[in-house]
């Protein structure tokens, strides 16, 4: 039988080691690179394989953890496509140039999993102030960032895209507590002395 506890705990572990590799991952591999006006991926291009691509599918890994806790269809299936989408992201490389195959792939996964995430934590009923509050942070600075690529030439894009990423971790991480919580302990095996 499955431990749904210590896989809420899984998830809420991976939840805090996607905020350590994220942050490793903005030691920037080069100087002339700017955090607020380039994108997390514009950083991984630079670090092929290093922190940033093991963030994400750390992220990605921790949200399938999450799976077997929830009970209701809807977040778990949202939650699934996050997951699924985030490390999809990973492995396909976004591009420094002109976007191709790849980087297109790259840049609609990253897209499908921002939207994902608060979807899955605001269909969850009931849906506690924390995780209501934390979503709608999450999609104000997601449509900061598709206001910067669309009608601002990317003006900000890197802090607006930093900020999302804070949000979602912080949001994942609240999910799994709420799973953790929510999950009974398992009972120790008691011992049977034979006199």
């Amino acid at each position: 039988m499955i431990d749904k506890r210590l896989l809420a705990g899984a998830g809420l572990a991976g939840s805090v080691l996607t905020a350590l590799l994220a942050a490793v991952g903005q030691v920037d591999p080069d100087p002339q690179l700017s955090h607020v006006s380039l994108t997390v991926s514009d950083f991984a291009v630079h670090d092929r394989g290093g922190a940033t691509d093991m963030a994400m599918v750390v992220f990605g890994l921790s949200a399938w953890c999450l799976l077997p806790v929830l009970r209701q269809a809807a977040p778990r299936v949202l939650l699934a496509v996050f997951g699924a989408a985030m490390v999809v992201a990973a492995l396909a490389p976004t591009d420094l140039g002109p976007l191709t195959a790849t980087g297109y792939l790259h840049r609609y996964a990253s897209m499908l999993a921002f939207v994902m995430l608060p979807l899955a934590a605001v269909t969850l009923r009931p849906v506690s102030r924390a995780l209501r509050a934390t979503a709608a942070v999450a999609g104000g600075f997601a449509v900061l960032m598709l206001a910067s690529a669309t009608l601002a030439d990317r003006y900000l894009i890197g802090a607006a895209e930093r900020y999302l990423l804070l949000s979602e971790v912080v949001l994942l991480g609240l999910l799994a507590w709420r799973g953790w919580r929510d999950c009974p302990a398992r009972p120790a095996r008691s011992t049977v002395s034979h006199a």
